[in-house]
């Protein structure tokens, strides 16, 4: 495996860790702020954060227009706003496994449409960090098989893959922060459309401000220059595969600082998605990074 490739990797295991941790920091605010509220603040403040900081980099200015942004920025809201209906109607457990269906489908865009190689270590892996992220979020609590909460999670794992593949493909000609700047930008433009400014609720306490904030650097504007950043040295099928390790972290941090207790088989979920991604990143990343070009 090259640096490159390791060092997207590192990158992809850092995005996880901060978007796992800032959702037991965002829990207190869902109890205060619509769960579509929190994900406008995200993407209008991760906008305010990156543009000054895009703009002192010389990375404001994107080759080749605006169309492939405003779609990344679609992408994104679509991917928040889908997933918030899947979890509103089938619970957190069964919606985040749903949405973590998304490195199965990378690797079967990168097969099909890509005619890419894909090892069967790489395949082995995908399969059990899915599994073990339907343990870690305990998805078999779903009853009575609310279809139309499948639906929206297959969407969200849907535009979730697309936001991989098309974050790759963005990244071969743009720098991560031109590409995560314009994204957000896009997306707030979305939400603000959607949900105007003036029906926002003022009636909050400084602490639920102070958690918006935290959710919209550090748990939005940081993990996804990482993860861009990732992209831009790994394949989307291997940074897909690293990403299911957020729910590990996330549960670790409501452990650490909520004091909500991992049951023994939500501890083995998290061990194989730990392990699948430690497979990665030491047998399969090469297999996929080498086979970029046609099969025969």
């Amino acid at each position: 495996m090259d640096r490159s490739t390791r060092n997207g990797i590192a990158f992809a295991l850092l995005a996880a860790v901060f978007w796992g941790v800032s959702g037991a920091i965002a829990a207190d605010a869902f109890t205060h702020v619509s769960p579509t509220r929190v994900a406008e603040v995200r993407a209008i403040v991760t906008s305010l954060f990156f543009i000054p900081f895009a703009y002192f980099r010389g990375a404001l200015a994107p080759r080749g227009g605006l169309l492939g942004f405003a779609l990344l920025g679609a992408n994104l809201a679509l991917v928040n706003v889908t997933f918030y209906w899947a979890i509103d109607r089938l619970g957190v457990g069964p919606g985040a496994t749903i949405q973590f269906l998304a490195p199965i489908f990378v690797l079967l865009w990168m097969v099909v449409a890509q005619r890419r190689h894909v090892s069967p270590v790489v395949w082995a892996a995908a399969v059990v960090a899915v599994a073990g992220v339907f343990f870690i979020t305990e998805a078999w609590t779903l009853e009575g098989g609310d279809w139309i909460g499948v639906a929206w999670g297959l969407i969200s794992a849907v535009a979730f893959a697309s936001y991989l593949i098309f974050g790759e493909y963005l990244g071969r000609s743009h720098p991560a922060i031109t590409i995560v700047t314009w994204g957000f930008v896009f997306a707030s433009i979305i939400w603000i459309f959607v949900q105007p400014l003036w029906s926002f609720p003022t009636d909050l306490s400084a602490k639920v401000w102070v958690e918006l904030l935290w959710v919209g650097i550090i748990g939005t504007a940081l993990p996804f220059l990482f993860g861009f950043s990732a992209l831009r040295r790994a394949a989307s099928g291997i940074v897909g595969v690293i990403s299911t390790t957020e729910p590990v972290f996330a549960a670790t941090a409501a452990w650490v600082l909520l004091g909500q207790y991992l049951s023994v088989i939500q501890m083995v979920g998290g061990g194989m998605v730990l392990g699948a991604a430690a497979v990665i990143q030491r047998w399969g990343a090469t297999d996929v990074e080498d086979s970029l070009a046609p099969t025969e």
